[in-house]
């Protein structure tokens, strides 16, 4: 009888924990019920579609895709100081990256077209893409001279400062026949690329470079010719002595002028 009545107290034992885990079980099953469905939440970040977001002047990316030489390397360094203050100058892209990378963060950085320099066998390229839905225009490249060519080819070479850089550029589209279509949508690319401007608002000061962009005729083999051209402002109609006291700090030497009359004549 008392193995009986040990045998029945352990068998009750030893179903109070399975009464305890179906009864813990139950309890969640029914917390996970009193839940509600899952509300699923946006984690995509929204693009600025407002006014404000329109009003900016286009930003531009310069960078080159795939193999290119070092002149050509040079050339994008030289585009990037065109497209100044709308681009990322310090921009390097890599092996890896491709166009769908770019356009990713097009949108969230407000940048609206694409300069990319690529190279082949045959010739070098660049293509002007409108982000994120085109059009593109694919250029040939012919020829080209850098800003270090033409600052070796002159006796006092220009040094532009940071501030020429922090300026928009004043554009010129010259000789593009909007009755055909290629160069009315070539022209129409170029001029969106740049900042329009405000002649209300417009000062002086900040005009300090000029890009020409020229269609030239069939005659001298077609194409589009981009020049850049720095404004430097000079006092015209005086003499040396004045032209030397404007442009610079130093006090001239008098010592053979009997007179300020004689320095300045």
């Amino acid at each position: 009888p008392r193995l009986a009545r040990r045998r029945g107290a352990q068998a009750r034992t030893s179903s109070a924990p399975r009464n305890l885990a179906l009864a813990s079980r139950g309890g969640a099953e029914m917390a996970r019920r009193k839940q509600g469905r899952r509300i699923k939440r946006k984690t995509q970040k929204e693009t600025d579609t407002s006014d404000q977001a329109s009003e900016l002047p286009p930003r531009a990316f310069v960078f080159s895709k795939g193999k290119v030489s070092a002149p050509l390397k040079a050339l994008v360094n030289d585009l990037k100081g065109v497209m100044s203050p709308n681009t990322a100058r310090a921009l390097k892209a890599q092996r890896r990256n491709k166009i769908k990378d770019f356009v990713d963060v097009a949108g969230s950085l407000h940048v609206s077209f694409f300069l990319i320099v690529s190279s082949t066998e045959q010739s070098s390229y660049l293509r002007l893409v409108r982000s994120p839905r085109g059009p593109t225009l694919t250029f040939r490249i012919r020829s080209y001279a850098l800003a270090a060519d033409l600052a070796a080819t002159l006796r006092r070479p220009y040094s532009a400062g940071n501030a020429v850089w922090q300026s928009n550029p004043l554009l010129v589209l010259s000789d593009f026949d909007q009755s055909q279509q290629e160069q009315s949508l070539a022209a129409t690319m170029l001029r969106n690329l740049f900042p329009p401007i405000n002649v209300q608002t417009l000062q002086i000061s900040a005009c300090r470079r000029i890009v020409m962009l020229h269609q030239r005729p069939a005659e001298e083999g077609g194409g589009v010719e981009l020049r850049q051209y720095v404004i430097k402002a000079a006092p015209t109609n005086v003499s040396r002595g004045i032209k030397k006291l404007t442009r610079g700090n130093r006090v001239p030497s008098l010592g053979r002028y009997g007179s300020m009359a004689d320095y300045l004549a």
